[in-house]
C-alpha cells in the first residue's frame, strides 16, 4: 500500500514537481530557505481563498441541510467564514511571527501582522514560490472536488470546517520548521525537512481522494463490520478536503 501511496504516477505527478521545484530553487540559490518555511504558511491563505469557491459551488449545486438551525448559505455563509477564517489565520500569524521575529532580521513583533506580510512577501523567490503553491493546490482542487463533482455530496453547513484538518497540518508544519531551524541552526536543513515532510502528508491526503484504490483499502482495514466500512469511508475522504 505505502508504494502505490508514495511512488511518483500520473495522478499525483503535481505534488512531486512542485517538491522538486522548491528543491531546484534552493540548489541554485534562487530562494532563501526561510523564504519557502514562510511560503508553507502563507499556504494557509490560499487554502481559505480556494474553500470560498468550494463553499459557493456546494451552496448552489450541493445538498441542502435537513437541520433548520442550519440553513446559513451563499454569501453569508461565505462572510461568516471569512470572518472565522480570518481570525484563526490572525492568531497563527501572530504565533508564527513571534516564533522566529528573533531569528530572521527584518520581522518585527508578531502583532505587526501588515508590515510582517508586507516583509515576507518581498523576499527574494517568494513571488515564484507563491505561484507554484497556488498551482499545486488549484491542481488539488481541481482533481479531487471539481472534476469528479465531490460539491454534489455536502451541504454547506458540512464542509465549511472541512479546510481545518489541513489548517491544523499547516499550524504544525510552522511549528516542526521552527523546531529543525533551532535544532540544526540552519534555514536550509530546516527547508528541505519540511519540504520533504509536506510532500509525505500531501502524498497521504492525496491518496485516499474519492475513489481511490487507497481509500478501499484503508476504509476495509479499518472498519471492524460491513456496516461502518461506509461511514469510516466517507470519513477519511472527508480528511481528504
Amino acid at each position: 500500500m505505502w508504494n502505490a501511496i508514495l511512488m511518483p504516477t500520473k495522478s499525483n505527478a503535481i505534488l512531486w514537481a512542485n517538491a522538486l521545484f522548491l528543491f531546484l530553487l534552493l540548489a541554485l540559490h534562487m530562494a532563501d530557505p526561510l523564504t519557502i518555511v514562510f511560503a508553507y504558511f502563507l499556504e494557509t491563505i490560499i487554502i481559505g481563498v480556494i474553500h470560498l469557491l468550494k463553499l459557493w459551488l456546494v451552496g448552489k449545486y450541493g445538498n441542502k441541510s435537513t437541520d433548520p438551525k442550519k440553513q446559513l448559505t451563499g454569501i453569508p455563509l461565505m462572510i461568516f467564514f471569512c470572518f472565522h477564517y480570518g481570525m484563526f489565520v490572525a492568531i497563527q500569524s501572530v504565533f508564527a511571527f513571534s516564533l522566529f521575529e528573533s531569528s530572521i532580521p527584518g520581522l518585527e513583533d508578531g502583532f505587526h501582522l501588515i508590515h510582517n506580510y508586507t516583509f515576507i512577501l518581498g523576499s527574494a523567490g517568494m513571488p515564484i514560490i507563491l505561484a507554484s503553491i497556488i498551482v499545486n493546490n488549484l491542481t488539488y482542487f481541481y482533481t479531487n472536488f471539481w472534476r469528479n463533482e465531490k460539491y454534489r455530496e455536502y451541504t454547506p453547513d458540512g464542509i465549511l470546517m472541512k479546510p481545518y484538518v489541513r489548517i491544523f497540518i499547516q499550524q504544525f508544519v510552522v511549528i516542526l520548521a521552527f523546531f529543525f531551524y533551532m535544532l540544526f541552526n540552519s534555514g536550509m536543513i530546516a527547508a528541505v525537512l519540511l519540504i520533504l515532510f509536506r510532500l509525505f502528508v500531501d502524498l497521504i491526503m492525496f491518496s485516499i481522494k474519492k475513489d481511490s484504490a487507497t481509500l478501499e483499502i484503508l476504509s476495509k482495514k479499518l472498519a471492524k463490520t460491513p456496516e461502518q466500512y461506509p461511514e469510516i469511508k466517507k470519513q477519511l475522504q472527508e480528511y481528504s478536503e
